[in-house]
């Protein structure tokens, strides 16, 4: 029973890797023809964190990781492609399960800073080395960490939240 829930596990984790690899590079593809992924309309910010944040609960606790979902109060409707919102989360939340593996919890908040709207997803990772910061949101690119503990990825995740930020008039980066 033990090997079969081990088994399952492996089956899962990996279906959902390869599930996210092939919706980013669908949804890459899409934006580098010009086609543009993107529908505008008014939109609920937090609602779209909270289901992005809802889809990765599961494996956050297989993998005994707390995902800890801040939504801050009067948060403003904004005219957003809540689908691709949620999709920058799901990488950024994605990308702290795999680069900050003895985290113990991930926090992922949304507020109104004077007239922007922030998301922030933050670990207790090993951080970002100062000459990876700029470069790991250019696409295919993976920072030296990722080769140095053998984290798989294909380096498009974060060029795509970088993407979809700037497309909604922000911009993403990473504090160490």
């Amino acid at each position: 029973e033990a090997k079969r829930q081990e088994y399952l596990d492996i089956i899962v984790r990996e279906s959902e890797r390869l599930s996210n690899l092939i919706e980013n590079v669908l949804d890459f593809a899409k934006v580098e023809r010009g086609k543009g992924s993107y529908d505008f309309a008014e939109g609920d910010v937090g609602d779209a964190v909270s289901r992005a944040a809802n889809i990765y609960r599961y494996r956050a606790e297989r993998e005994n990781v707390a995902l800890d979902v801040d939504i801050a109060q009067g948060m403003p409707r904004a005219h957003i492609d809540e689908r691709a919102i949620q999709l920058a989360v799901i990488n950024l939340i994605d990308n702290a399960l795999k680069y900050a593996p003895d985290s113990d919890i991930i926090r992922v908040r949304a507020s109104r800073e004077g007239a922007d709207i922030q998301i922030r997803v933050v670990d207790r990772g090993p951080g970002v080395s100062p000459d990876d910061r700029d470069r790991i949101f250019d696409r295919f690119v993976r920072g030296e960490g990722a080769a140095r503990r053998n984290v798989r990825g294909s380096g498009i995740g974060l060029a795509l939240v970088k993407h979809i930020a700037e497309s909604h008039g922000g911009r993403a980066w990473v504090e160490s």
